[in-house]
Formats: structure tokens, sequence, C-alpha cells
């Protein structure tokens, strides 16, 4: 089967921008007559077929699958925000919308995507929302088919390797990692070793602010040796690995590229005596980690934004959806933070939430 052209396609064929495409083949004002006839002339020669559903779903009621981590559990710890972000936006819209929230965890994320799958086939939803890491129980073939359909997805936190998506709502995480890195090593001696909290390899989100981590030591020369634990469950033995690690008495400096694993390292420090003694950086400021960080357990935590990730992300799929409107990049970045005691006041009774803005 043919790879179907997208407008992207035909905007990279024209030396063109997204928009300049939507313009030119729309009618509407934004390019000159010159390059309305050029982009027209690519898009026939691509064979490009437009949206023949997009006029009629601006006429009608359209549905949106929220597919996100439910909030309770371990999850409590990073996707509150992302759902309060959902939710300020959408209680903005005046719109002829539906939104089918799926929180899903990990007990029954099989049965939600064959939920959303049923949604998919009988073409009862016109979007979806999600994040990156659903593909590790996901087939291709359905995200596959969800793309032939052309039901827009938007990701946010990391990106679905698994479909042709709209856009990617996401930090910067190398950047994340490195200034992990710069923190931590202006902080201690070059014999001073590292403790690391990885994550899970597989995913996006923790793997490339470890790999930001590595890059910024070997690029400065940094000497320092790094423990590393790549659990990323919260359990009593992830719990032992990382107060064992934690307790090596070379042990200068610790970090966790994610909230769970920021939980844990703040416990392991309080409970070994360490919290005074090691430079310590967290992950994702939950109520716990915030405290830990006012109490001097913590003395930094980076700030990923999970409220703007969910407040851009519906957003742009919701004016895709209403007014055709297609982002400019691939992947947007939102910022992230770092975070002190004595910034932490801009992030509580949920402030940070204007800091996107």
């Amino acid at each position: 089967m043919n790879k179907k052209v997208t407008i992207r396609d035909v905007a990279a064929k024209a030396g063109v921008s997204i928009s300049s495409v939507h313009f030119a083949l729309s009618g509407k004002a934004g390019v000159s007559d010159e390059t309305r006839e050029m982009i027209r002339r690519t898009a026939a020669e691509m064979e490009y077929q437009p949206n023949a559903l997009a006029s009629s779903l601006k006429r009608s009621m359209q549905r949106v699958a929220i597919l996100l981590p439910g909030e309770e559990g371990d999850n409590q710890y990073y996707y509150p925000p992302m759902w309060r972000g959902v939710h300020d936006y959408l209680s903005k819209v005046n719109m002829n919308l539906e939104f089918i929230e799926m929180p899903f965890f990990e007990k029954n994320k099989s049965s939600i995507l064959a939920e959303l799958k049923v949604l998919a086939d009988k073409r009862e939803i016109n979007g979806i929302l999600t994040v990156g890491h659903i593909d590790d129980v996901s087939a291709a073939e359905d995200w596959q088919k969800i793309c032939e359909q052309n039901i827009p997805v938007v990701c946010i936190n990391s990106e679905n390797k698994l479909c042709d998506y709209l856009c990617c709502i996401q930090p910067e995480y190398d950047v994340i990692g490195r200034t992990m890195a710069e923190l931590i090593t202006s902080r201690i001696p070059e014999y001073g070793s590292i403790f690391l909290c990885a994550g899970n390899p597989k995913w996006d989100a923790h793997a490339l602010i470890v790999k930001g981590f590595e890059d910024y030591l070997s690029e400065n020369n940094c000497p320092n040796l790094v423990y590393r634990d790549y659990s990323w469950t919260m359990n009593k033995l992830n719990y032992i690995n990382i107060f064992n690690k934690l307790s090596h008495p070379d042990v200068a400096a610790c970090c966790s590229v994610y909230s769970q694993g920021t939980i844990l390292l703040g416990q392991a420090l309080e409970e070994s005596g360490k919290s005074s003694r090691v430079y310590s950086v967290g992950s994702d400021l939950s109520a716990i980690t915030a405290d830990r960080l006012r109490r001097g357990v913590l003395n930094h935590v980076i700030q990923k934004n999970p409220y703007a990730q969910g407040y851009v992300g519906i957003r742009t799929l919701v004016e895709y959806l209403i007014s055709g409107k297609i982002p400019e990049q691939k992947r947007v970045y939102v910022g992230s933070e770092v975070v002190l005691r004595s910034n932490l006041v801009m992030y509580e009774h949920e402030k940070y939430r204007y800091l996107f803005l």
C-alpha cells in the first residue's frame, strides 16, 4: 500500500511552511498568487488528497478521545497537573465537541486500547490525545489503521512511534539531563560519585534525560563515577536497591529523572541520614517532593511542566479539528524550570500553571 501523501509532505516538497500549504489549498489569504500556484502544482504532482471529511466535521459533533495515564496510585506524582491542563482548556471551549476521557493504568491498559480500537473502527472519534509510551502495549497495525482513517493524533510527554501523529508536545529532555549534570558537577568534587535513578530505558521521557546527563559529563571531561538504577516502579525491592546504592560511602550527589524515583530517592535520603550530606536533584513537583524541597532533603527539582503539556496538547488538537490549524513543527517543546526553596512559592497553589503562557 502506497503511503498516503500528507500536507506535511507537500510542504516539504514545495519548500514552504505547513500553514502556507493550508492557506494555498483552502483559498485563504496568507500567500502570494505565485506561491499559491506553485503549491497547488506541487500538490497535484504528488496526488495529494485533502481530507474530504474536514468540512463536514466542522459542522457536526466531533468526539475527542483523551487517552492519558490516570491520576491515582503511582501516577499521582506526575499526571494530575497534566489532567488539570486538559480540563482548564476544555472549560474555556464553547464548541461542538464531545470529550471521551479514557484514563488508564498498567492493569487496564490493554482493555482501554481495545475500547479505543472499537471507537476508531466505528468512526466514533475524530481525534486522539495520548502519551507516547502507550505504544509499549499497542500494535503498530492498530495505530496505522487510525492514521488511514484520518484520525489526527496529538502526543504529549513523548512521541508515539507507531503512528504518524500530528505533533508531539514535550519538554526538551536532553536539556533537562544536561541541566541536572551541570547542577551536580558544579557542587561536588571530581572524585565524588553520582547516583542516578535512570528509570525505564525504553521510555524516551527517561532515556533522553539520561543521555543528556551522560553527554554533558563526557563533553566536559567530568571524571565522576556514576551508579545507575534502572527501576521504574514503586515497590519494596526497588526502594531497597535505591537505598543501598545511595548508601555507598563515595556517593556525593544523586538525582532522579522521573517522579516516582524522586519519591523513593527522597525517602532513602531521609532514612539513610544523608540528606544533609549528599547534593540531590529530583524531578517533578508533587506535594511530597515540594515538602522535601522545602525542608532541604532535596536541593533542586526539575519541573517538566505537565500542566502545559496537557493544556497545549488538547488546544493543538481542538484547533486542528475546528479550524484546520496545523502545527508548524512536528515537535513542540514546553519549558522546564529549576525549582529551589527560594522560588517554590511560584509553584504552590497551582501558580505554576501560568508560567508557560
